[in-house]
């Protein structure tokens, strides 16, 4: 049989295998002259395929005597769900901005689960009864997947291609709580205006809809992020989808991280003084919030793609202007550029949501990464998440 490169097959492609070892792919090559690795090639296929135990096997760490199995280091840990190459976000290998072109939320959490289809859930209830309005907004999305969850009698279902095919009914019914009502239906073709009245906005205003629409897809993935790893680590131990996504929720809520756009919302303030508030930042913080990142040097291109798509909506250009006044302080002081945290709280300002609403719009978009990263890591031997003693 022909081997293929499907993610959670025994086959990965080249650039995996290298990921997974920490060499080049010349190194590879050179494994597979010597006899040390086998590589197999299809017709028409770019690269070469490995075998995934094979690799694993290579890359795990030497058993001590009456230590633990083997397990693999950390520089081993790869992800198909998306990848940054040169200044660009692909999700599975698809452009962001291809994917934003979509105009469906749910068409893109389709591509970035790795599923065509989503799943009706029978067993599924929303939980009656339950005001999360007297939470935190921030809090709201955690609770609401812990109630799902005491509803769900498979809630402990590991199974890969059942929890892929399901995940996305999750988030829909999780954010279906925050909002206060039941999940719409399986047709449904579009999470955002549901997250938006969750978030307090007008869901019966296209131009706020479409605006958080892009937010939401430019947020769903970023590989192995804190949170993505949070949820793999309790994957690996077969933790089901919804203890999964909250131990994302935790990793998300620190200002590092998903709550970072709670920060920037502050420099967009109607009034505020770029200058001071930059100044004050890089007094206390030796960083502006909002703008720079280690992997897109040249500019983030999530941050592009969310501001080109707020740009088009009417009633943004004192917006505009505010996030072009911020920029081009922070620009001459630093030589930094916006990044996504930035232009999320630019679409919050042209929403008129409260800044805590940054770090719920990411758990929101970012639970359906979430979920892909634990479908993948099911995939993977359990238990392979160890620190190494360096006494050991």
């Amino acid at each position: 049989m022909t081997p293929t490169a499907d993610p959670s097959g025994p086959w990965i492609t080249t650039t995996e295998a290298a990921q997974r070892l920490g060499v080049k792919r010349a190194t590879l090559y050179a494994y597979v002259s010597r006899g040390v690795l086998r590589s197999e090639r299809r017709p028409g296929q770019q690269e070469s395929l490995f075998d995934r135990a094979q690799i694993d096997t290579m890359a795990s760490s030497t058993r001590s005597p009456g230590g633990p199995p083997p397990v693999l280091r950390f520089r081993s840990i790869a992800t198909a769900v998306s990848s940054q190459v040169d200044g660009d976000l692909l999700y599975r290998g698809t452009s962001l901005a291809d994917v934003v072109a979509l105009g469906s939320f749910d068409e893109a959490a389709r591509i970035v689960i790795g599923s065509p289809v989503t799943q009706a859930i029978p067993h599924m209830k929303t939980p009656s009864a339950v005001d999360l309005s007297v939470l935190p907004l921030e809090r709201r999305m955690p609770v609401a997947v812990q109630l799902l969850a005491a509803a769900d009698p498979f809630a402990s279902d590991t199974d890969p291609e059942r929890v892929c095919r399901s995940a996305l009914s999750t988030v829909r019914a999780a954010v279906a709580l925050v909002a206060g009502r039941p999940a719409p239906p399986e047709s449904s073709t579009d999470l955002a205006p549901l997250a938006l009245e969750a978030l307090g906005g007008s869901p019966t205003t296209p131009a706020d809809v479409a605006a958080l629409r892009v937010l939401l897809v430019a947020l769903l993935d970023h590989g192995l992020t804190a949170s993505t790893v949070a949820a793999r680590v309790a994957a690996s131990t077969r933790a089901g989808l919804h203890d999964c996504l909250s131990a994302a929720y935790a990793a998300m809520a620190g200002p590092l991280h998903g709550a970072a756009p709670v920060a920037a919302h502050a420099l967009l303030a109607e009034g505020a003084d770029p200058a001071g508030l930059v100044a004050r930042s890089l007094r206390q913080h030796g960083g502006v919030p909002g703008f720079g990142h280690f992997l897109y040097p040249d500019g983030d291109p999530r941050a592009d793609v969310v501001l080109e798509a707020l740009w088009r909506r009417r009633g943004t250009t004192r917006l505009r202007r505010r996030v072009e006044a911020v920029a081009a302080v922070v620009a001459e002081r630093t030589g930094q550029l916006p990044n996504i945290d930035l232009a999320s709280a630019a679409v919050l300002h042209a929403l008129h949501l409260p800044a805590e609403s940054g770090e719920v719009v990411f758990q929101m978009a970012r639970s359906v990464g979430v979920a892909a990263h634990a479908v993948e890591e099911y995939a993977e031997e359990p238990l392979r998440w160890r620190g190494r003693d360096p006494q050991g």
